[in-house]
């Protein structure tokens, strides 16, 4: 068995599909591009892949990871020649390498992502400056939301490590965010943009890199895989 790991990109055209669907549409390229998946166990068995951290829908993205697992051995060059034929519009293959079949899942070892947004401020640039300067400023940020009919809360202050905010095109603000991600907590970029009072939804959420348990402090995949 081989395991390789993709970085993909999700752009525009396809930001508003689920993850789920997201996931289909991966499985359909991959059997069409005859690449020899291998298959869990079970009474249901289905491909084995495995995505570091979903795009929440809206969102485009092209530092995003994906491990998937062969039954035989492929090398990493020809399978991306082979799934970049069938990619539909939207879907780019950028990269892909073998890791040992024991390295720590991608899911586990997820800590932080770096997100670019485009919004509106009410009040403009410098209003919106001063809403993250109090938010840095505070212990605590609760936000709370609706999901599925249920109202939740989350303390936003200590999953959030940078804003930056900068003049953007037409009035907005573009957005930068530093945001814990994973099984220890995850901040939502819209979330953040609640609290500190832009205009909902954004113009547009991209993220730019996720960082791993596995790297040196501050390191982030965007860069290379072989950093």
């Amino acid at each position: 068995m081989q395991r390789l790991r993709l970085r993909f990109g999700r752009g525009a055209p396809v930001r508003f599909i689920s993850h789920l669907d997201t996931l289909r549409c991966w499985e359909r390229v991959f059997r069409r591009a005859s690449i020899p998946l291998e298959y869990t166990q079970g009474f249901s068995p289905h491909p084995k892949i495995a995505v570091a951290a979903p795009l929440a829908v809206g969102v485009t993205g092209d530092a995003e990871l994906m491990d998937i697992w062969l039954r035989k051995w492929m090398p990493p060059q020809s399978v991306m020649m082979l799934v970049r034929r069938e990619l539909p519009s939207g879907f780019v293959l950028l990269d892909a390498w073998e890791v040992p079949v024991s390295a720590p899942g991608l899911q586990a070892s997820v800590r932080t992502a770096r997100y670019r947004c485009v919004a509106v401020h009410p009040e403009g640039v410098a209003a919106a400056r001063r809403a993250v300067d109090l938010f840095l400023q505070s212990e605590s940020v609760v936000y709370s939301f609706t999901r599925q009919e249920e109202t939740r809360a989350i303390d936003l202050r200590p999953l959030v490590h940078a804003i930056a905010v900068e003049p953007g095109p037409g009035g907005s603000c573009r957005v930068d965010l530093d945001v814990s991600i994973g099984q220890a907590g995850s901040a939502r970029p819209d979330h953040v943009l609640g609290v500190l009072g832009f205009s909902l939804p954004a113009e547009s959420v991209e993220r730019l890199a996720l960082s791993f348990g596995w790297q040196e402090e501050g390191a982030e995949f965007s860069d290379s895989h072989h950093n």
